[in-house]
């Protein structure tokens, strides 16, 4: 790729890219500071580290939809992807640590190949992401379905136990992973050509083409890459709960996509981060635990929620627009 289209790029993500995830921590830090009033023990570091483990599960999921959305593409086929790496690893594990890597290998073989569906789809085939993935969702549905006969068996090995709800002192595991992944995915981004190509990608489909970058290849990749992340937050969650069950992956959609906008992600491509994802998952969990204080109806956190995320947009764009 060109040193032209580089410095484009990178000009593209500075702004949006780092003042809207400053905005959402400054959101959140005050979020905190009413649950604290609202609540008492809420702005306690024991409930804010429980906070940030049910963030994780959320934060893990966006990692691949951060990772698409940087393409300009979407991936609605997290939700049944999730599920089905669930049923996959406690049908094979059965509980039974001995059958662990067995039931890793079959949970995240699904969800990679449906990534890779996914991604050929929209590459080669010219499908729409929102066509492709919506489509993909319900074929995974329907094998779910085939392979459970609707009723999940098995429960989660007990090293997956340890990961979701195990702690190393005070700190608890899940969060740990959380933060490892989201360095190594920053790093990828930011310090890689392969996560250059992406940002090119998204940026200017026809520039990255001509500058020598095989754009078909690394939107396969992207996808790959976040049905690997739905499984992976699959089989984490399944640690978490102690089981799987049918439409566990409904919860984690609209949020992860949600927590890639709030953190500057454009919808469009060519600009974000995963750090912004990273603060957008954890201000959606606070934002849940708050309504849920002030006893809100669901109804009424359904458009609470819709407003926050209008409001991401419409920042998104002031920072757009407004001269460096």
């Amino acid at each position: 790729m060109s040193g032209a289209t580089l410095s484009g790029v990178l000009h593209r993500i500075s702004r949006p890219t780092v003042l809207a995830p400053l905005t959402i921590l400054c959101c959140l830090v005050v979020l905190v500071v009413v649950g604290g009033i609202l609540a008492a023990g809420f702005a306690a570091p024991t409930n804010l580290l429980t906070l940030l483990s049910l963030s994780a599960f959320l934060g893990i999921a966006a990692i691949g939809e951060t990772i698409v959305m940087l393409t300009g593409g979407i991936d609605l086929s997290i939700a049944w992807t999730i599920t089905g790496a669930s049923i996959v690893f406690t049908g094979v594990t059965q509980g039974d640590e001995r059958r662990l890597w067995l039931g890793l290998a079959a949970a995240l073989g699904m969800a990679l190949a449906a990534g890779l569906v996914n991604g050929i789809g929209v590459a080669k085939l010219r499908i729409s992401p929102i066509i492709m993935t919506l489509g993909m969702n319900n074929v995974m549905e329907g094998l779910t379905m085939i392979y459970s006969q609707g009723t999940p068996s098995g429960t989660a090995t007990e090293s997956i136990r340890t990961l979701a709800t195990g702690r190393v002192g005070p700190l608890p595991i899940i969060v740990l992973v959380w933060i490892g992944l989201a360095v190594l995915v920053s790093l990828g981004l930011h310090g890689t050509r392969g996560g250059r190509y992406l940002y090119s990608v998204g940026e200017n489909p026809t520039v990255s083409h001509l500058s020598g970058v095989d754009n078909d290849f690394v939107l396969i990749i992207a996808y790959a890459f976040c049905g690997l992340g739905a499984g992976i937050t699959g089989i984490l969650f399944t640690g978490f709960s102690t089981m799987s069950f049918l439409g566990m992956g409904d919860q984690f959609v609209l949020p992860a996509i949600a927590a890639v906008v709030l953190g500057g992600t454009s919808i469009f491509g060519g600009s974000g981060s995963y750090a912004g994802t990273f603060v957008g998952a954890a201000f959606l969990t606070v934002l849940t635990a708050v309504l849920a204080i002030v006893n809100i109806a669901v109804g009424y956190r359904s458009i609470i929620y819709g407003f926050v995320i209008i409001a991401a947009m419409l920042l998104y764009g002031l920072y757009s627009r407004t001269p460096e």
